[in-house]
């Protein structure tokens, strides 16, 4: 996001994206104010944060996403990068499954975040899990089998369906960038609770991934209180 609050050019759709142009006129046909946003702000790509580009494979998304539970994306990005650094500038299975407790820490993650990361690693090397595998589920399927992994919950998986296999039907309701968006969106005094976000999402089916963005990009425009 611009300090205009225009959408980065890693924001938008590439024009050739006939899904988020489909998606686009979905939401802006809406009577409802989700309608304005994607007015506003177009097609866009829900797989890119607006805060930096995403790291380049399934391994390294899944590893941000785990990273980024419970705190900012700022501050997940810059923990991502130690980490990367830690393994000597290559995230793989190998290196995480060999990696230390006490040095992934070291980068700033919790242990319950350390323990996570390396189980993944070892399940990826022993060859227990597969993104292969993952691919060929639906989005039901593939979130449990990412939750079934140490240490990962539905944030972790739906932030993975929707920004690395691309899954245009998700809708992360416990992120709070979110939450606050919808807060924004639909003028409420409050943050609502998961189950409020939710429930709200349902309105916007089957583009939930794509309203995911707008409320993102609404969010880091004007957050709350600004």
């Amino acid at each position: 996001m611009s300090a205009t609050g225009a959408p980065l050019e890693r924001d938008r759709a590439a024009p050739t994206d006939e899904r988020a142009v489909t998606a686009q006129r979905f939401l802006a046909s809406l009577d409802d104010p989700i309608a304005q946003l994607a007015r506003t702000h177009g097609p866009v790509d829900f797989t890119q944060p607006s805060y930096g580009p995403a790291p380049p494979d399934h391994l390294g998304r899944l590893a941000l996403s785990i990273v980024g539970q419970v705190i900012s994306a700022r501050t997940a990005r810059g923990i991502f990068a130690r980490l990367t650094e830690q393994l000597d500038g290559a995230l793989t299975a190998d290196a995480l499954a060999r990696s230390r407790e006490s040095d992934l820490r070291a980068t700033g993650i919790t242990q319950a975040k350390a323990k996570a990361l390396r189980a993944l690693g070892a399940e990826l090397t022993a060859g227990t899990f597969s993104f292969g595998e993952l691919e060929q589920m639906n989005d039901t399927q593939a979130e449990a089998r990412l939750v079934a992994l140490h240490g990962i919950g539905p944030w972790s998986a739906q932030m993975f369906l929707l920004r690395s296999l691309g899954r245009p039907d998700i809708f992360p309701a416990g992120d709070l960038g979110l939450r606050r968006g919808i807060e924004l969106l639909d003028g409420l005094t409050a943050i609502p609770s998961i189950a409020e976000a939710r429930r709200r999402g349902l309105r916007w089916r089957p583009y939930r991934s794509y309203a995911a963005k707008y409320l993102w990009l609404q969010y880091i425009a004007r957050p709350p209180g600004s």
